[in-house]
């Protein structure tokens, strides 16, 4: 009994895991609902960065708005040094340094680049990558290692896909054997 309380633990781990980097997956592409229906606008908004920064400004999650409500005077000071050195209004820096609160500075780096590569006119951050290094004649050598990127990534993908799926085939048998196993609730001391 305390080898299969053991098992589960894991396997909850396990899944655990899987939510954590599902949503590490999702947070990689750059998934924004554009609220207008003409085309003309949906592309002005998508084209231009600033524009769609101002328009989803209002959009603060918990951690920028905890850092706000705590420390109002290191918020304010960090958005308005953003907004001297960037030269951008308050809203755009305010949206900027919550983008950096709310994202791990990893991602919130990828965002960037991304940001930057489609200024320059490309597509997406790995054409980007791509293109400015066929500039400086390594776009051999890049297109490689994004593939290579890539291909690890989808193993990784397929392998904790694989131990969730095992973990809840496992569960299953647990409860095929013995329904009562993973009934809930606090135990019954009464006598």
């Amino acid at each position: 009994l305390l080898f299969r309380c053991m098992m589960i633990s894991g396997v909850c781990r396990v899944l655990v895991s899987l939510v954590l980097v599902v949503s590490s997956v999702t947070a990689f592409g750059v998934h924004r609902q554009i609220p207008s229906s003409n085309a003309a606008t949906r592309a002005l908004i998508e084209s231009d960065s600033k524009f769609s920064t101002r328009l989803y400004a209002g959009m603060v999650g918990p951690i920028a708005r905890a850092k706000k409500a705590m420390d109002p005077k290191e918020y304010n000071r960090v958005v308005e040094e953003r907004m001297k050195r960037d030269k951008l209004s308050r809203a755009e820096a305010e949206a900027d340094y919550n983008s950096f609160l709310e994202n791990p500075p990893f991602y919130y780096a990828l965002e960037k680049k991304e940001e930057y590569y489609r200024k320059l006119g490309y597509k997406d951050i790995f054409e980007g990558m791509i293109g400015e290094a066929d500039k400086e004649g390594k776009g051999e050598e890049m297109r490689e290692r994004i593939s290579s990127f890539k291909r690890k990534s989808k193993i990784k993908a397929a392998a904790v896909l694989v131990v969730a799926i095992g973990g809840l085939f496992y569960l299953q048998s647990l409860y095929a054997e013995n329904p009562l196993l993973f009934k809930g609730g606090l135990p019954d001391y009464s006598l």
